[in-house]
């Protein structure tokens, strides 16, 4: 029977999240790794056949991150305010995490086509706003647009917003999407 391996795969998996959070996913080598954790790369490859099954759980817990990110209360603001501002803000705590999710081919996921964190975000929807089925959809999808790209120029770098400056943006954009959508029912 061969020895049990001294590093586990939870091991594993933390310190080569950390290793993506500290230094992007470039950061992410089977050398690296190993000298994080102490050990060759052998623990490494007996827990992970390939270094792309290592990346797809890296993937599987940045989302993780970034779920319970998306889910934090936000006071005195609407719960799908809440939900942008959220967005907003994990990429700029988790730029190297917000840039491996949603600014890279890492987990090999067309985002947008995926529709992370969508049923969550269409049930904030139907809850705050009262919009339902298309309507609701169309509201995501523009908005999710919309913040992203606050969100990428923030995780960048290229542009710094106060978090007053981004509830005004987002609620303008909000209430412009609510007042087309109730003008295009009215017009049916």
């Amino acid at each position: 029977m061969p020895p049990k391996p001294k590093v586990t795969k939870e091991q594993i998996e933390s310190a080569a999240l950390e290793l993506v959070r500290a230094g992007g996913e470039a950061a992410l080598t089977a050398k690296a790794l190993a000298a994080r954790l102490g050990c060759s790369t052998q623990p490494v490859f007996w827990h992970f056949r390939t270094m792309e099954e290592l990346r797809g759980a890296v993937f599987g817990r940045a989302l993780a991150v970034f779920g319970g990110a998306l889910r934090r209360a936000v006071p005195d603001v609407s719960p799908y305010l809440a939900v942008g501002l959220n967005y907003i803000r994990f990429a700029a705590e988790e730029p190297a995490l917000f840039r491996l999710l949603f600014m890279s081919d890492f987990g090999k996921t067309d985002m947008v086509g995926a529709k992370v964190e969508m049923d969550y975000i269409l049930s904030v929807i139907e809850e705050s706003d009262r919009v339902t089925g298309a309507a609701a959809q169309a509201l995501y999808r523009e908005m999710w647009l919309f913040s992203h790209g606050i969100a990428a120029m923030v995780a960048t770098g290229t542009a710094s917003f106060s978090e007053s400056e981004v509830r005004r943006m987002l609620g303008d954009v909000h209430r412009a999407l609510i007042n087309e959508l109730e003008r295009n029912d009215s017009e049916k």
